[in-house]
């Protein structure tokens, strides 16, 4: 009898699964948009010599060359004198570059284009082609900040000057903010110093554009088209020093544990466990927004999420990147103890940064890291802390409207919300506009996104095209 109701239940449950999967077929978007094309091989050259600006941003600003961001923007200023003209003085801060393109209803809220100057470093000797030659290659051109993100900043004033050019305006009033030390977290000159002047200034956004996901090629296996991952959140960021201390010494009559053994083993037990996976808003849209595109299994493994959830996080724990879209992420990056071989140290300390999902609390990480270390005479203390972003709307009038600018853009991209596993400028701008959105304009595979921060980043002239083709679209549409 209970066999037979259990099965009874089971064959229900399936019906009302298959049922809903059934009934969310694939989607069609309704395109309003028609792409803009502008071939601007000026903007190749533009790139080229923005690339060769070594504008490589440090935690200590006084290490900084802030002579390469003012070599920048002198090479701006010449190479598109009709934006020049609308660029705002530097009460937004010396070394970003902030624009204001009034617009053809000036009644309507303004919307925000951002994006960032400054670079990592790079080893040169690792590369195919000195980092900042801006080397252009079979089709690609080569350097430090090509992708990342300098690409966008020359994009989006290509398209301007084009529109200028022409003697017309955007559809509304544009700002246009570029920060100088978003690698940095953009709080000592670069986003803050720019959202603060837009604060003072009581300016409100329709919404905000920053950087963030690409249109990916095989994002998913299995999953034949390209799908265009737009940013709604950003996870948050906490980095927690474990320390421990022993008596100090030397190595020919140790006592055991040391204070290096004890933050070891620390470090193995967090490495040896996850956090629990979880489910947040951001990523189930993503799900049922590529489940509706998708064959009949991925419609009926992403839009029944609600009983699907452990075949899910099963599969996604095989992929770094998937997993990291359900978990909080716990990774031990620096250690420390003694600097001689034949000293023990009396202090060790290891350096672990955390990415938090938009539902975790700094409190619930803090307490699962001690369970698991299980060694009170380790200490945690919070180093930095930043909160998750706010989730902005995945649906409505302005996400649709990015959404039909991308697929008039990019032919046979699947549009999707996204959550975002870095951090980006845009959560400066959060008192500025509910609808907050990260998206790089770009077509990219894994392989091509990885050369970010990385060796050999590059980008190629098909994408810059596109790129500029995106942002000309965006601004009259």
């Amino acid at each position: 009898m209970v066999l037979s109701l259990l099965a009874g239940l089971v064959l229900l449950l399936l019906l009302i699964m298959t049922t809903r999967t059934l009934m969310q077929g694939r989607s069609k978007t309704s395109i309003r948009s028609l792409a803009r094309t502008i071939e601007a091989p000026g903007a190749i050259e533009v790139l080229r010599s923005a690339v060769q600006c070594k504008t490589i941003s440090h935690q200590d600003p006084t290490q900084t060359d802030w002579k390469e961001f003012t070599r920048l923007k002198e090479l701006f200023a010449q190479s598109f004198p009709f934006c020049e003209t609308f660029r705002i003085p530097s009460g937004a801060g010396p070394y970003n570059q902030v624009y204001r393109f009034p617009g053809e209803n000036p009644e309507a809220l303004p919307f925000l284009l951002t994006a960032h100057l400054d670079v990592v470093g790079a080893q040169e000797q690792a590369w195919t082609h000195p980092p900042f030659s801006g080397t252009v290659e079979d089709g690609y051109l080569y350097g430090r900040g090509s992708f990342d993100c300098k690409i966008q900043a020359v994009a989006i004033l290509t398209a301007f000057e084009s529109l200028l050019t022409e003697g017309k305006k955007p559809s509304r009033t544009c700002y246009v903010a570029f920060g100088c030390d978003e690698e940095c977290n953009g709080s000592l000159m670069g986003a803050g110093t720019i959202a603060s002047y837009f604060e003072k200034q009581n300016l409100q956004f329709a919404y905000i554009l920053d950087e963030g996901g690409v249109v990916s090629q095989r994002y998913i296996k299995g999953f034949e088209q390209d799908i265009a991952v737009v940013g709604v959140a950003e996870k948050g960021y906490m980095d927690v020093q474990l320390s421990a201390q022993c008596s100090a010494g030397h190595s020919s009559t140790p006592t055991f544990p040391t204070a290096l053994g004890r933050v070891g083993r620390a470090v193995h037990r967090l490495e040896s466990k996850s956090m629990p996976a979880r489910l947040t808003a951001p990523v189930k849209a993503m799900l049922e927004s590529l489940g509706r595109q998708g064959s009949f299994a991925y419609r009926f493994l992403f839009l029944n999420s609600w009983i699907t959830k452990p075949i899910l996080f099963g599969v996604f724990s095989k992929n770094a990147t998937l997993n990291a879209l359900v978990r909080t992420t716990v990774v031990p990056t620096m250690i420390e103890a003694s600097d001689k071989s034949n000293v023990i140290a009396e202090q060790a300390t290891a350096m672990v940064n955390v990415r938090l999902l938009p539902t975790q609390t700094q409190e619930e990480v803090l307490l699962w890291m001690q369970k698991v270390i299980d060694d009170p005479a380790v200490k945690l203390k919070v180093v930095r802390f930043t909160p998750a972003s706010e989730v902005s709307p995945a649906k409505g009038e302005v996400f649709s409207h990015l959404a039909n600018t991308i697929t008039a853009c990019f032919s046979n991209a699947v549009v999707t919300p996204y959550l975002m596993l870095g951090a980006t400028d845009a959560r400066k701008y959060q008192n500025l506009s509910n609808h907050i959105y990260r998206f790089t304009p770009v077509r990219m595979d894994k392989s091509e996104v990885a050369r970010m921060h990385g060796v050999d980043e590059r980008i190629s002239e098909e994408n810059i095209r596109l790129a500029v083709t995106f942002y000309a679209t965006l601004i009259q549409s």
